[in-house]
């Protein structure tokens, strides 16, 4: 933890930011201060979680919640894997060069995305991540066909990234080969799902949002009191966002525990209780649950 402190202490990128965005920046050196190299050396502790030295935890009490929440979430990139983080590879939206052209066309035009995945036919057959700037460049020099979005693709290998490679170790390697995107995969290959720099910095300082009604991409407030959840959302992204203990020992995803509670693909309106909370199961699509609505449990509601 105290390593990957000083590397974002450390980092070039992060020192050019501050000199655009001083009052940021001070903020950062206030969390970061405390926990610099140069510290005295740490003991043991007799009753502290050996990740927490005993300095770091004495200073961490004494920094605003906020800050510690910060702290605390870049020591987890030690302890978190790309899966807990990653877009699922149901939800991976790329371009299919296979696909018919005016099609991708449209794709690309009307995309939020600043960079897509280009694969042929399958995403296990990734060529690469076309930039929309350099694509729109291409459109608006009248060169843009399938065989040069190939191109522009595969002048940039793709990058994966094993599944269980911890958060920290990713970051450190998108810093060391300046990348932004990476394709998690299992041992076989197969692709599991694609991970960004965002992705791994939301851990850390949240998501950036302003739409209070949006608490995480996947979790939007009702005015009922209830939540509309992406049936992708990690189980762990629900439980920090919302403040619940939903169970995270066996699927990752919320979609995955409604399968499993059930034992069967439910059908669209299907109503049953986790843990306390009531769900009802708004989509199913491709056989998995894509958006459900939960509610606190009663109890919590109450309060």
């Amino acid at each position: 933890g105290l390593a990957l402190l000083a590397l974002l202490q450390g980092s070039g990128r992060l020192r050019r930011y501050g000199a655009a965005h001083p009052r940021l920046a001070g903020s950062a050196a206030s969390v970061l201060a405390p926990f610099a190299p140069g510290r005295p050396p740490v003991r043991p502790d007799d009753g502290r979680d050996p990740g927490y030295p005993e300095d770091l935890a004495d200073a961490l009490a004494t920094q605003p919640a906020d800050r510690q929440r910060m702290v605390q979430a870049l020591l987890e990139l030690e302890r978190r894997t790309v899966e807990d983080v990653m877009v699922p590879r149901s939800e991976v939206v790329g371009v299919d060069v296979s696909d018919d052209w005016e099609s991708n066309l449209e794709l690309l035009r009307r995309t939020p995305h600043t960079r897509l995945p280009l694969f042929d036919g399958d995403l296990d057959r990734v060529l690469g991540v076309v930039h929309m700037k350099r694509v729109a460049n291409e459109l608006a020099a009248g060169r843009l066909d399938r065989y040069r979005l190939r191109e522009i693709a595969l002048q940039r290998e793709p990058l994966f990234a094993p599944e269980g490679t911890t958060l920290a170790a990713q970051l450190l390697r998108f810093r060391q080969l300046r990348r932004r995107i990476a394709f998690v995969v299992d041992e076989y290959g197969e692709l599991l799902g694609l991970v960004t720099l965002e992705d791994i910095l939301e851990e850390v300082v949240g998501e950036f949002t302003t739409a209070p009604t949006v608490l995480h991409r996947s979790i939007v407030a009702q005015p009922d009191g209830s939540y509309v959840v992406a049936g992708a959302a990690t189980l762990r992204a629900v439980n920090a966002a919302l403040g619940w203990s939903l169970p995270t020992g066996g699927p990752r995803t919320v979609g995955g525990l409604v399968t499993e509670y059930l034992e069967t693909i439910p059908e669209t309106g299907t109503s049953l209780k986790i843990g306390g909370h009531p769900i009802e199961v708004l989509q199913v699509a491709d056989n998995a649950v894509r958006t459900i609505r939960i509610w606190p449990p009663p109890a919590a509601a109450g309060d």
